[in-house]
């Protein structure tokens, strides 16, 4: 008789097989947790790249526009007939805000600027050379056309203000320009009068017209003014508030004031 020989089968068992498994669960989704946090990660940086890239070109904008104030192609010899920087009107000034269009002091800071310099280098004052920049509502501003009758503010009325950010990308959540840096020269200065009337002639302090604003407008006094200002804007993506930047840049206006007091 032939004899049938039954060969042994060999293979995992059940508990080997949920064993392995299990382990190979956990490695693709150790892998699937890299490459996620990869991807956020990666995200994240554009997120930051792309904001950076906004407030930069925001603030490079405004550093430009804001070092020309006061520039005039007349030349004269006398620079307080200068027309693009006339007290009240052209000249360079700060706004505390855009709701109250309160002006800030010679020193002071606030989220509105207006300016105007000679764009067309024709030495006259027009609307499109009445600029500014402000802070409204989540979005920067520049005022592209001014009110030629009145200058000197940061309401809309009669003020042309197109957008210079895009409130549905990037909330600007800080626009500060702050004149602390500024100085101011009374060029009566040495008189060999005790100004400021504390026993002590041609001191320091009288030579610093926002120190010792006297004698008062209508003197007659000339006073030269250097303007420097730190601009801050900061702002954050608008669908994720956790992505958010602040830039501080300093700026001198190249064109001093010279006025009559």
């Amino acid at each position: 008789m032939l004899t049938v020989r039954k060969k042994k089968q060999s293979g995992f068992t059940l508990t080997e097989l949920m064993i392995t498994i299990a382990l190979s669960m956990t490695v693709i989704s150790s892998m699937l947790l890299g490459y996620l946090g990869n991807y956020t990660s990666t995200v994240n940086t554009l997120a930051s790249s792309k904001l950076n890239q906004e407030l930069s070109t925001l603030m490079s904008l405004m550093v430009g526009e804001i070092r020309r104030a006061g520039y005039t192609s007349t030349v004269s010899t006398d620079p307080t007939t200068n027309l693009f920087n006339k007290k009240d009107l052209t000249a360079m000034e700060v706004y505390n805000s855009t709701a109250s269009n309160q002006q800030a002091t010679a020193t002071g800071s606030g989220s509105c600027i207006v300016l105007s310099y000679d764009l067309d280098k024709d030495g006259i004052v027009d609307t499109a050379e009445l600029i500014g920049f402000r802070l409204k509502d989540g979005v920067a501003q520049m005022r592209t056309v001014g009110n030629a009758a009145d200058p000197d503010t940061c309401a809309d009325q009669n003020n042309t203000w197109s957008d210079l950010t895009d409130k549905d990308f990037v909330t600007i959540t800080t626009l500060n320009f702050d004149q602390g840096a500024s100085e101011c020269l009374n060029t009566r200065e040495p008189n060999t009068i005790d100004d400021d009337l504390n026993r002590t002639v041609d001191n320091i302090e009288e030579y610093d017209c926002y120190d010792l604003p006297l004698p008062i407008d209508g003197s007659g006094n000339i006073t030269v003014e250097t303007r420097q200002l730190a601009i801050t804007v900061a702002g954050n993506l608008t669908n994720d508030d956790f992505v958010r930047l602040s830039l501080t840049q300093n700026v001198r206006v190249r064109n001093d004031w010279v006025r009559v007091r």
